[in-house]
């Protein structure tokens, strides 16, 4: 797909009501969770693989709750998604993807921006580390005494 004209590729594993193997979470950049508003059971199941994926610390998540579109049949409250993402520390959306691919796309972006974000941040440390190093060596060196 192209998101603010560059082309990204997503390689997407359905892992349905699976959790990822370890070699499949280091393969994986980021991870959506889907659950549906209509279905207590797989909230939970969401849940699950939340907690699951949070033990491995890295894990770049977006919580998303599918079928919108039928709010009127709702079992899993908006506040209920908000929380637990929130709780986790990831991004949550609803979205109906019966409604067009609008909303999907906004999962995926907000993925890209997430996982983006999550590999910024090593970057300015280093840099950090960096600056650090070279004001050390400047000022830090061993000093003669004349």
């Amino acid at each position: 797909m192209t998101i603010d004209s560059a082309e990204t590729r997503f390689h997407i594993w359905d892992c349905q009501n699976l959790q990822p193997s370890e070699q499949q979470m280091r393969w994986a950049d980021g991870f959506v969770l889907v659950y549906s508003i209509l279905d207590r059971q797989s909230f939970e199941v969401a849940r699950q693989q939340l907690a699951w994926l949070r033990g491995g610390a890295r894990a770049t998540v977006v919580l998303a709750g599918n079928k919108r579109d039928l709010c009127h049949r709702r079992e899993v409250s908006v506040e209920e998604g908000r929380l637990l993402a929130l709780g986790s520390g990831c991004a949550f959306l609803e979205v109906s993807a019966a409604e067009g691919y609008h909303g999907v796309l906004l999962v995926f972006r907000q993925l890209l921006a997430a996982v983006q974000e999550a590999r910024a941040v090593p970057k300015r440390a280093a840099r950090l580390r960096g600056i650090v190093r070279s004001i050390s060596a400047v000022f830090g060196g061993k000093r003669r005494v004349d």
